[in-house]
């Protein structure tokens, strides 16, 4: 049994053996061709690149010839390179090949563009790419040599080159954006974000043409144009450092979540950011108080949104005045009229002619007068139903000062607090100034 067991071993190695050789020449012979096919690529494209270059240095080439034959040729050189069976001590000459086959069209449509002539824009963003790609292999595979016959000087022009080239990714990016492709616009321009970490040879030599902290922010607009709401999350953060229109990339942030018609993640990020700095997003606070009452009124009795969220703003700062205003008017809604009143006269300290947080403070004062009356006629004690009725007037009393400086921030709208005044005016005596406000209704 043992010997049998050995014998199978044997020959199971013997055939992974000759497997292997096999496999091993397939895979010699399969190399072979392909070096031998990317040797060719790469001369068919060197002579395409010799025979454009000597006809623009001839100026005998058209502009569509260039276009064309450098098409032809990057194609070819581009499959070479992608091969990667071309030997490293060749990699410099091939990329060298790619960059001049890159660099005509480049020129070519620039003076396209120079001239305000039409041209295919998103060719000019991939032939861009191409040439920095190119550019950054041809400076790495290529061996630095100095002297009189040295290449140092040339790789110095192929680096400022390749810095130079940063500027042109803002320009596709325009030009994509222009003509509606949004999502090529945004990788030239998030490609110009990051170019001297795409390509840290020229970190220290690349100058923009804008300010660099507006590149995040053209972005961001650019992904919002295009529905990109994902990027733009990405890119909001570096977008608002371009503090000159900060507010419109906030407003615009904020707006693309209704676009989405998603309004629970908008009132999410509406809480988020108004809790993070109330004084800035004020208007804000106003429309998600709002939204909040809307969801309320829905859900019935059982939601409580509006309280919690102006107590966290207030906490953070009460000196907000439409917080104190949602929190003032959920606490008088719930007949909470001493907590209400607190907050409404906070309001006017905050805003003094603030019409409605005057007028709210005597209604809080009256409303609780009026439920005060109410039980009067209720209590069977005489002594405790004077007591409540002289209570009554002292709140209609104190309720006079509020509805007077709510007179003053309206004085041409009687309709708006005649009738309160009258009542108190009423109720504590003063005939002469009830007249008045009968008169005036």
């Amino acid at each position: 049994m043992y010997n049998n067991t050995m014998k199978k071993i044997i020959i199971s190695m013997a055939l992974l053996l000759s497997v292997g050789t096999i496999m091993g020449q397939v895979d010699k012979a399969a190399l072979k061709a392909a070096q031998k096919e990317a040797k060719a690529q790469m001369e068919e494209a060197k002579k395409i690149d010799a025979a454009i270059t000597e006809k623009i240095n001839a100026k005998t080439a058209t502009d569509e010839e260039i276009l064309s034959e450098c098409k032809k040729g990057q194609a070819l050189i581009r499959k070479a390179i992608k091969s990667g069976v071309i030997d490293d001590n060749k990699l410099g000459e091939a990329y060298k090949t790619y960059a001049d086959l890159a660099q005509f069209p480049n020129n070519t449509l620039l003076a396209y563009s120079q001239n305000k002539q039409a041209f295919d824009t998103l060719f000019f963003f991939t032939n861009l790419k191409a040439l920095t790609n190119a550019l950054q292999g041809e400076l790495k595979y290529t061996k630095v040599t100095k002297g009189e016959t040295g290449n140092e000087n040339y790789l110095k022009s192929k680096k400022s080159n390749l810095a130079l080239s940063a500027n042109f990714y803002l320009y596709a990016a325009q030009l994509c954006s222009d003509c509606g492709k949004y999502d090529k616009a945004l990788d030239a321009f998030e490609t110009a974000m990051n170019y001297t970490k795409i390509y840290p040879e020229v970190a220290d030599l690349v100058k923009f043409q804008i300010p660099e902290v507006q590149i995040p922010y053209f972005a961001f607009h650019t992904a919002h144009e295009g529905k990109m709401y994902d990027k733009m999350e990405a890119l909001f953060d570096q977008a608002m450092l371009f503090t000159d229109n900060a507010e419109a990339t906030k407003n615009v942030m904020i707006e693309s979540y209704r676009e989405r018609g998603d309004t629970v993640a908008w009132a999410n990020y509406v809480r988020q950011l108004t809790v993070k700095d109330p004084k800035s997003n004020e208007s804000y606070i106003q429309m998600l108080i709002g939204y909040y009452i809307k969801k309320e009124k829905e859900a019935g009795g059982d939601a409580n949104l509006v309280l919690p969220y102006v107590e966290e703003i207030t906490a953070n700062d009460p000196n907000i005045l439409m917080a104190q205003y949602g929190k003032a008017y959920k606490f008088f809604e719930s007949e909470k009229y001493d907590e209400a009143f607190d907050a409404y006269l906070k309001c006017t300290e905050i805003k003094s002619d603030y019409y409605d947080a005057w007028y709210q403070c005597g209604l809080c004062k009256f409303r609780k007068a009026l439920a005060l009356n109410a039980t009067v006629s209720t209590i069977k004690n005489q002594v405790e139903a004077k007591k409540a009725l002289e209570k009554t007037k002292g709140l209609m009393a104190e309720a006079i000062p509020f509805f007077e400086k709510a007179r003053e921030c309206a004085p041409d709208e009687p309709q708006k607090w005649a009738y309160e005044l009258r009542q108190c005016y009423n109720a504590t005596d003063q005939k002469e100034k009830a007249a008045e406000m009968d008169k005036l209704l």
